[in-house]
């Protein structure tokens, strides 16, 4: 334990001794790093800290609420009934974007790169609450840009201070990335940053619904209860009555999402109130969907793309038209099978 402690000792002087911390105490750290000389952060591993969405219910609810949030490309006739598209129409556009967008090592449609980008980044977002991105992108002898794509920033230790963002990169965690000491400016017309919409609470809000749900996931069964189990004692402790209140607490922490806990029973709750969270389910993949497509396309029109054009895709559930849904299963206007038809992905 000893040793332990002087290892951390010796690691915190020597971080105080660094030329680069010496020299660069009051003044940020501008570092080039990668092949591409114009991307600025550096690939860290951070220590993962508090990460409720990783356990039980949390991670459950993560996963379902991304997963219909765009269709299944792979599945026949998805990409023609919902077709991405570009305004005002120009191939060559098209074609960078969806470079750009996509992760693939080969050549892919907007439609693809669209479908992969606001799944993945939905996902980190119902994660974390925010998603930053760096534009890296490379030039032609013109000073027009060729090709660009947008690096996956970690949030932890990346801040905001006017018009930069900075990556900072401690002495624990350049140990363990094997990388320098250092404080990375970023300009902010380089990031892109989609926060959960406020719409849904924002990610305060989020926040606290994934760690109370990694609460009610602690225990599957009571503590008192296994014991009573282990000692043969009968305490007429009722399990069914249990699993309903923790069902019913997982509804109430999630009803401004519609999360129905993947289950298509209705034991505690009415068909119609089921339904009811359908819709609001939908509502909110909608909103988050539709915030990610607009700072998408606000970024594609900044100061350093500036390709003045949008992408977007059709027949998609709207806010409206689930909004329209609703009122008709209200009115009692529509069978429940039609309202599923109308909203599912």
């Amino acid at each position: 334990m000893n040793n332990y402690f002087q290892k951390i000792k010796k690691l915190t002087q020597d971080f105080f001794k660094d030329p680069f911390f010496l020299k660069h105490w009051e003044m940020p750290y501008y570092s080039r790093r990668g092949q591409n000389d114009n991307q600025l952060s550096v690939r860290a591993v951070y220590s993962s800290g508090k990460l409720y969405h990783y356990n039980g219910i949390g991670n459950n609810f993560v996963q379902h609420m991304y997963t219909r949030i765009m269709p299944f490309a792979h599945m026949s006739g998805q990409r023609e009934k919902y077709p991405a598209k570009v305004e005002p129409v120009s191939p060559q556009k098209e074609a960078l974007i969806a470079s750009g967008l996509s992760s693939r090592s080969y050549r892919t449609s907007l439609a693809d790169a669209l479908y992969d980008f606001v799944s993945k980044t939905s996902h980190s977002l119902f994660m974390y609450g925010v998603v930053l991105f760096e534009l890296v992108y490379e030039k032609d002898t013109d000073g027009n840009i060729t090709s660009f794509h947008l690096v996956h920033l970690d949030e932890k230790y990346i801040f905001r201070f006017f018009r930069s963002y900075y990556q900072v990169i401690p002495w624990w965690i350049a140990a363990k990335s094997h990388v320098r000491v250092q404080i990375i400016k970023i300009p902010a017309d380089k990031i892109l940053r989609i926060d959960f919409p406020k719409k849904l609470g924002g990610r305060r809000k989020l926040q606290k619904t994934l760690k109370r749900l990694w609460q009610l996931s602690k225990e599957v069964i009571p503590e008192f209860y296994m014991e009573a189990i282990k000692q043969n004692k009968n305490i007429s402790f009722n399990f069914e009555e249990y699993d309903k209140g923790k069902y019913l607490e997982n509804a109430r922490v999630t009803a401004r999402f519609g999360w129905n806990q993947s289950q298509t029973s209705v034991n505690y709750i009415t068909e119609y109130y089921w339904f009811l969270r359908y819709l609001r389910a939908s509502r909110a993949q909608a909103i988050v969907r539709g915030e990610i497509m607009a700072r998408l396309n606000d970024f594609l029109n900044g100061t350093v793309l500036n390709l003045g054009t949008r992408v977007s895709i059709e027949n998609l559930p709207t806010v409206e038209s689930i909004n329209e849904q609703e009122k008709l299963m209200k009115r009692g206007d529509m069978k429940f099978i039609d309202i599923h038809n109308a909203v599912e992905i």
